[in-house]
């Protein structure tokens, strides 16, 4: 693949990745957002500099990650005690 498809590759990755971060989506959008993080930083180390987002990839891996940690507990725990009442 050429450098410009991956950069768009990588760009359109990042793009989803920084919104599905930010609103998180019960979650599950955080954790998608983890994983497309981690699959554009691992597409830009291969690149060897040819293709940028490193700090964007970065953004979405740990929002992902704390997203992923803090809202999907939260998400579960009002599932579970909607059934309680």
């Amino acid at each position: 693949m050429e450098d410009l498809e991956q950069q768009v590759k990588v760009s359109r990755m990042l793009g989803l990745a920084f919104v599905l971060s930010i609103t998180g989506i019960g979650g599950i959008g955080s954790l998608v957002a983890l994983i497309l993080g981690w699959r554009a930083l691992r597409i830009i180390r291969l690149a060897s500099g040819r293709i940028t987002g490193r700090w964007l990839a970065w953004w979405c891996i740990l929002a992902g990650a704390l997203g992923t940690l803090i809202i999907t507990p939260l998400t579960v725990g009002a599932i579970l005690r909607s059934f309680d009442s």
